[in-house]
């Protein structure tokens, strides 16, 4: 049996911050919530997760006992359609639309048999005789909790992009015997202060900052104002990876040094926070107020400085109040140094919630280096990774940089490049060809549209698309041009790559061609990211579009997330008019700013919309004309003028002939062949011509094009060899034949005969 330790259920949100909560063993009635901690790493949760501890135990309320675990923790997940309500005419509905969710949950042995289910994000345990029976109870019970919840809320619960459980045994299970409290012991308890921010000139003494390469630019003036008794609240301003951060580790680091030396009282220490930090846990009215009092006490008594790492996180208002209401008047008498961080646009935004307050501030711009200092500056990280560029290798990376990733500036994007490429194993030195295919490897963008040694025409770039789309051969020529002007480097530097208009009949392969060109432009149909324009056909839907809350998955934020990505805009026609406001500057200056105020850069992404306007309503019966309308005219009469402007090119797909969809049969059956199922047993599939012809007959619709295709092949091929194959475990290396109604087929042979 292990050592008897603690368990911390993480959820992990996909800013990459995240939240820990203490696993209890046992609780009761009328139990208070578990002790939990949010911070950007493991380590900052940790941190805060020990200081809570001491203080529970210094005040001798809380056993340990009720902590520690012997039994080892799994994990497993269930997925949960539930439909919420809403109100109609003040009478609460429950919607016809699910809406799915996955719910995690964690599981431990019992002693005397059985199984623990623990779901902490939901509040909840139970124990079950089989491990098999949990998800079907979980479900129930998610479904009683859940169901008719405010909407928003179950979207809010869809946040988490990991969850797991971990096990700690901090310092603190070393001093503690069972039961007892820390008072005995004479450790101080932790200041409100020391809870929620981190003391960045101890961290620096100890060697725990992340050092800072090169002398930055704006060192002298920051310094400047904050040494000796003057000293100045300052915002930082400038873009993401320019370098705010470092310049306030690199004060960090000297007041460290100067600490050491005489008069190191007078050197102010730094105290770095966050508002999610400072509010974590305040669930009650006036207490994230009380902890803002408490932390100005501390901060004026001692004149230390305060660091927040954006501006934003000030001057927003909490309810009924923001943190800024706090900071002004202890910074207006000199009692209080505050340093922050912005950007450009959340400086505008930070000016209209509260002008006041940012009038205290004074401004620094963080400025980009030059191209000769910024040369000198990663040579020497690189050295000190323990690199070797060529000059040349370094000067590629830049451009691949500045080409692609125009969301974040320099130095801090190819910081993090070198990061990576220090993980790499058998780098070796590199010259300008190597870093252009190593860039490629970091971002997935293919090395044929890197690397300069390697010759690609327009024709050459459609070929894998038009394998893969069938019959849609001008529309892949189309997006083979984009690929040419991608590779050559001369696409607009203040708009999307790409921005197409995908027009055409439902099911002829548009949406398919959209996660080709992502392949064939970042490198996984992954990069794709498809937003539904139907679920934008209200007023004031549009502003979900530009929703920044942690962990939702909005247009603007999943952008953010991953800024080369193929944005996929589903059947476009049907947005409201105030989404189209929205994609005018989108198309026309590749950026759109979200609710926070803050920039959301789409530079480096193509922008690919979908519609079926213009076709008809009714099709006839069979297959079409596979020659391609020209839906020009009827998009210029349905969409604005404007919005048509700023498209690179309107492209038409054709109907689908019986041929294209016996090709794309042949496609999907060699995809059927290649699963797991098949390949270990060996089947392979014998399918006849007139089979090919039978399930393109049943596979295609007028109305949804190819689109059964998929369903067809399940239910009429797949399903018949995977039922022989459940009845006959030891069946190997078996040829299943598929044959059309009248055909004959040899006997003894799995055979598969389609319907007339």
């Amino acid at each position: 049996m292990s050592k008897r330790s603690l368990r911390v259920y993480f959820v992990v949100y996909d800013d990459g911050n995240r939240s820990g909560t203490l696993v209890r063993s046992w609780s009761h009635f009328f139990d208070s919530e578990p002790p939990s901690a949010y911070g950007a790493t493991t380590e900052d949760v940790y941190a805060e997760l020990e200081a809570k501890l001491e203080r529970a135990y210094a005040e001798g309320n809380e056993p340990i006992d009720r902590y520690l675990w012997d039994e080892p923790f799994g994990m497993q997940k269930v997925h949960v359609d539930l439909r919420p309500l809403f109100s109609v005419n003040k009478r609460a509905v429950i919607g016809r639309r699910e809406i799915p969710i996955e719910v995690y949950y964690a599981y431990c042995p019992l002693e005397g048999g059985g199984f623990r289910i623990l779901v902490p994000r939901l509040g909840g345990s139970f124990v079950v005789e089989d491990l098999k029976l949990a998800p079907e109870v979980l479900g129930h019970s998610v479904k009683s909790a859940l169901v008719g919840e405010n909407p928003r809320w179950i979207y809010d619960y869809r946040t988490a992009k990991d969850e797991y459980v971990s096990e700690w045994s901090p310092p603190l299970l070393a001093r503690i015997r069972r039961g007892d409290s820390l008072q005995q012991y004479g450790e101080e308890e932790p200041t409100e202060l020391a809870k929620v921010a981190d003391d960045l000139v101890d961290r620096a003494a100890r060697g725990k900052l992340a050092p800072v390469v090169g002398e930055p630019a704006d060192w002298s003036s920051l310094r400047g104002r904050f040494s000796g008794e003057q000293r100045t609240s300052t915002i930082l301003v400038g873009p993401r990876g320019v370098g705010k951060s470092a310049l306030v580790r690199r004060l960090a680091q000297e007041h460290a040094v100067q600490r050491r030396g005489e008069g190191s009282a007078t050197v102010p220490r730094i105290w770095s926070t966050s508002r999610d930090r400072i509010v974590a846990g305040m669930v009650y009215l006036g207490m994230w107020q009380e902890r803002c009092l408490q932390m100005i006490r501390s901060l004026a008594d001692e004149r230390d400085v305060l660091h927040v790492g954006n501006l934003l996180d000030l001057v927003e208002s909490q309810g009924d109040a923001s943190i800024a209401d706090f900071l002004g008047a202890p910074m207006d008498v000199s009692d209080l140094d505050v340093l922050t961080e912005c950007t450009e646009e959340e400086l505008v935004r930070a000016r209209l919630l509260a002008p006041s307050f940012v009038a205290r501030f004074a401004l620094l711009r963080v400025e980009e280096p030059s191209a000769f200092a910024l040369s000198e500056l990663l040579a020497a990280y690189a050295e000190r990774k323990k690199l070797t560029l060529h000059p040349s290798a370094i000067t590629r990376f830049v451009r691949h940089a500045t080409a692609l990733e125009r969301s974040t500036a320099f130095p801090g994007k190819a910081l993090r490049l070198l990061d990576w490429l220090a993980t790499q194993e058998k780098v070796g030195k590199l010259y300008a060809n190597d870093a252009s295919r190593m860039y490629a490897k970091y971002t997935g963008v293919p090395a044929t549209l890197l690397a300069d040694d390697v010759s690609a025409s327009a024709a050459e770039l459609a070929a894998p698309l038009k394998a893969r789309v069938i019959g849609q051969d001008d529309a892949c020529a189309a997006c083979g041009r984009l690929l040419a002007r991608f590779k050559a480097n001369v696409v607009d530097p203040e708009r999307p790559a790409g921005t197409l208009l995908f027009v055409g009949p439902t099911g002829v392969g548009k949406t398919e061609l959209a996660k080709a060109l992502a392949v064939a432009l970042y490198g996984d149909a992954d990069r794709t990211i498809r937003i539904d324009m139907s679920e934008y056909m209200l007023p004031g839907s549009a502003s979900r579009l530009l929703m920044s809350r942690s962990g939702v998955h909005s247009l603007a934020s999943r952008v953010r997330e991953r800024p080369l990505s193929l944005v996929l805009l589903d059947e476009i026609e049907k947005a409201h008019g105030e989404v189209f406001d929205l994609l005018l500057g989108i198309l026309g200056e590749g950026r759109l700013t979200d609710e926070r105020g803050r920039l959301v850069d789409f530079r480096g992404t193509v922008v690919v919309m979908t519609s079926n306007v213009g076709v008809r309503s009714t099709a006839a019966v069979g297959f079409q004309d596979p020659v391609a309308t020209d839906y020009s005219r009827a998009v210029r009469a349905f969409f604005r003028p404007e919005l048509v402007a700023r498209l690179d090119r309107i492209v038409s797909f054709s109907p689908l002939s019986q041929a294209d969809v016996e090709r794309i049969v042949d496609l999907e059956l060699a995809a059927v062949a290649l699963r797991p199922g098949f390949a270990r047993r060996a089947v392979r599939l014998d399918v006849s011509a007139a089979a090919r012809a039978r399930l393109a007959q049943l596979g295609y619709e007028p109305e949804h094009g190819a689109r059964p295709l998929r369903r067809v092949i399940e239910e009429r091929v797949v399903t018949p060899i995977a039922t022989e194959l459940a009845a006959h475990p030891a069946l190997r290396e078996l040829v299943a034949r598929v044959v059309a109604a009248d055909e004959t087929a040899p006997e003894g042979a799995v055979v598969v005969r389609l319907p007339r």
